[in-house]
């Protein structure tokens, strides 16, 4: 069952089978136009995200009863325009995709570190860690640091 609850949540989601499904350029283009549509759309505030081969992770803040509707119109317009793009059919997107909850400010650390490296070498200029995207946002705990500082304020 998926969360329904507002927060958080690093959003992996992997390929059927392994296969690539960011081929070109065009690919990655299209998947961060979409994450930039539904963003402007009032999905989701986007904290990070970056487009691999394979998968994609998505770093994102939800609301209540958010998440799922957000992933499937985010899956479903990538799978769409990838299959007409690339004259195939059928499943572009493994099921089910993960959604893991980042509760505290160290897990949010970490996982902002292991989505940035990520990718096979850096900068990888389908990440928003390593290229700036005007619809990305900081994680809500970070706006509370002090300049130079590791510890947190307070935490949302």
């Amino acid at each position: 069952m998926r969360p329904k609850h507002a927060g958080v949540f690093h959003v992996p989601c992997r390929s059927i089978a392994e296969e690539h499904i960011f081929r070109t350029d065009a690919d990655y283009i299209a998947g961060i136009q979409i994450i930039g549509e539904l963003v402007a759309e009032g999905f989701f505030v986007c904290h990070g995200f970056c487009l691999m081969p394979t998968h994609y992770h998505l770093l994102a803040s939800f609301e209540e009863n958010g998440l799922a509707p957000a992933i499937h119109r985010l899956n479903r317009r990538y799978a769409g325009g990838f299959n007409r793009r690339h004259s195939r059919r059928g499943h572009v997107f493994d099921s089910p995709y993960r959604s893991v909850p980042i509760e505290d400010p160290d897990h949010g650390d970490y996982i902002e570190d292991y989505i940035a490296n990520n990718p096979p070498y850096r900068p990888w200029p389908w990440s928003s860690y390593d290229t700036a995207f005007s619809f990305v946002r900081p994680l809500p705990w970070l706006e509370t640091r002090e300049p130079g500082s590791s510890t947190t304020n307070q935490v949302r």
